[in-house]
């Protein structure tokens, strides 16, 4: 299994905005500058995130984008789903219709179980606790 850099970069972006959170937008270009990310990639990551409602974007001379609710509202489940789709290595833990041997298959309780291990843990941590981490080092 392996992060892709559209959610990496997204996970990067979202902890800047958390802490820069100043009540003021924050241009493209300086997210990009600062978390070396380049721009025109940034900008589709910023759309989708946009599009789940977790940061909203302001046009104009002042405009660039912030975060649409408290750093401590947004859980990193919240941004990876919204970059990467649902939270499930393999097609048949969400969707029991997607294998015809679901009911009988040993091998998805091991699926299940990470896929929760996985979602509990992504879900517990929030940018706020990010932002926090950041700081202390």
């Amino acid at each position: 299994m392996r992060i892709s850099s559209r959610c990496e970069y997204g996970l990067r972006a979202m902890v800047y905005l958390a802490g820069h959170d100043s009540g003021r937008p924050v241009p493209l270009p300086e997210i990009a500058a600062e978390e070396s990310i380049p721009a025109p990639f940034l900008e589709r990551i910023l759309a989708r995130l946009r599009e789940a409602g977790l940061v909203k974007a302001t046009r104009g001379v002042s405009g660039g984008y912030q975060l649409a609710r408290a750093a401590a509202d947004v859980a990193v489940g919240d941004v990876v789903t919204a970059l990467e789709g649902p939270l499930s290595l393999v097609g048949c833990v969400p969707d029991d219709g997607a294998c015809a041997r679901a009911d009988s298959c040993a091998s998805r309780i091991v699926w299940r179980r990470l896929d929760s291990a996985i979602s509990g843990a992504l879900n517990s941590i929030t940018l706020e606790d990010l932002t926090g981490e950041a700081v202390s080092r």
